[in-house]
């Protein structure tokens, strides 16, 4: 029924064609105005087209967050010790792997719209059978599901962002991102609330997932089903993903920086719990800050990074994570594990979106193929790596795992160091 109401809107009513695509590979070299200045000669960004990639990636947001909540409550309830906990995250991780790539062919056969209201549907409807924790099971397939929706809506709304960042004359990704921070500052603050309230997690993640879905059709029909199109490689041209070439070093730094997410999203409230001496019921506050920051830095990120530069943002971003996660560490009491999770909220925000925005103009790859490559990656390390860090917490400890993100980021402040050229 929801479905269907979204057909109304005629196909490829608006294609993107395979010159507007290709200008961006033509005029790589080019500083990012005059690149987004050649992409733009086409037709202006509506509001409509705005929202509609903004609801895409609230979607994502609140869904995302929505399941953090979730995780201690599965834990208690089926009794999983760290390890199993680990295994049964990794679901979420390799569904992710499986539903990314489908996205940038959702995208160019089905449309962006109908793949972004696809798999954020799909996702509504997952969190709601998570919420009902029947057994270890069922919580896995729940979970292996739930990672395909998700890693398709994840990669269709960044392929969408940037289709239309590329048409615009300035950035936008980091304002796109802003609303996906937005949904999990609402989510995580609406569940926190409802769980407080004395709600059960099936009623609490109910009500909020039949509202989300409400919304996401009533934005989504209101916008024309771009089909996006890969332009046709040329015969002479050969396209590779080499980890020593630009969308290598993109991928590699987009998967560390989004492993560090990940670790915060499923391991930030035992943390708070286990080792910082929170209680349960509060443990989900230290997420919220994390996400309230990353909305607040990512509402100015677009206007930062054109001041600044890219290197210097992500460069800047990366330490902050670093020494906050440190910090976390080596000062485990709640003020500070409090503070150090906002000041690392406020670092990490603007590196995706800067990250995701330079895959789209990269002349190595086509545009489409490059996001996908990239944030399959990326939103690898935000799904899968937090089985990784289960895995190293049972084998030593939590804050090892944490030990071991900061020699991950260490190695991602170098790449940005030595390839200064790729973010521009």
């Amino acid at each position: 029924m929801a479905l269907h109401s979204l057909k109304h809107k005629p196909d490829s009513a608006i294609s993107t064609s395979e010159h507007d695509l290709s200008v961006l590979h033509t005029q790589s070299d080019l500083p990012f105005s005059e690149k987004t200045n050649a992409a733009n000669r086409t037709r202006a960004v509506s509001k409509f087209e705005l929202w509609a990639a903004r609801i895409g990636f609230f979607t994502g947001g609140f869904t995302v967050a929505s399941w953090a909540p979730l995780i201690p409550f599965v834990q208690s309830k089926l009794a999983l010790e760290p390890y199993v906990l680990g295994f049964l995250l990794l679901g979420l991780g390799v569904g992710s792997f499986v539903g990314m790539p489908l996205a940038g062919t959702l995208t160019q056969r089905l449309g962006a719209r109908n793949a972004i209201a696809l798999s954020g549907l799909a996702s509504c409807l997952l969190l709601v059978l998570l919420a009902l924790m029947p057994g270890f099971y069922f919580e896995c397939l729940a979970l292996l599901a739930y990672g395909v929706a998700l890693g398709c809506l994840e990669v269709s709304v960044n392929i969408y962002g940037t289709y239309l960042e590329n048409r615009q004359k300035s950035r936008l990704m980091s304002g796109l991102h802003a609303a996906y921070s937005i949904g999990e500052v609402a989510s995580a603050a609406a569940l926190t609330a409802l769980f407080v309230s004395g709600f059960a997690p099936i009623t609490a993640v109910g009500f909020l997932m039949i509202v989300l879905a409400l919304v996401l059709i009533a934005i989504l029909r209101k916008i024309e089903n771009t089909k996006l199109e890969a332009p046709k490689k040329e015969k002479t041209g050969k396209i590779r993903f080499s980890l020593l070439g630009p969308i290598g070093v993109l991928a590699v730094i987009c998967g560390v920086i989004f492993l560090a997410e990940g670790a915060m999203l499923d391991w930030s409230a035992i943390y708070l719990r286990d080792n910082a001496g929170v209680p349960q019921e509060a443990s989900a506050f230290g997420y919220t800050l994390f996400v309230i920051a990353m909305a607040i830095s990512r509402l100015t990120g677009d206007r930062l990074t054109t001041k600044l530069g890219p290197q210097a943002v992500l460069t800047i971003g990366t330490l902050l994570i670093l020494v906050t996660l440190l910090a976390l560490v080596f000062i485990p009491h709640p003020i500070a594990a409090f503070a150090s999770l906002f000041v690392m909220g406020l670092g990490i925000a603007n590196l995706a979106p800067i990250l995701i925005s330079a895959a789209s103009r990269t002349n190595s790859m086509d545009s489409v193929k490059a996001i996908t490559a990239v944030t399959t990656v990326g939103y690898g390390g935000l799904l899968a790596g937090p089985a990784l860090i289960g895995a190293i917490s049972s084998a030593v400890s939590l804050q090892g795992a944490f030990l071991f993100i900061c020699a991950l980021l260490t190695m991602g402040l170098v790449m940005i160091k030595r390839h200064q050229s790729v973010f521009n």
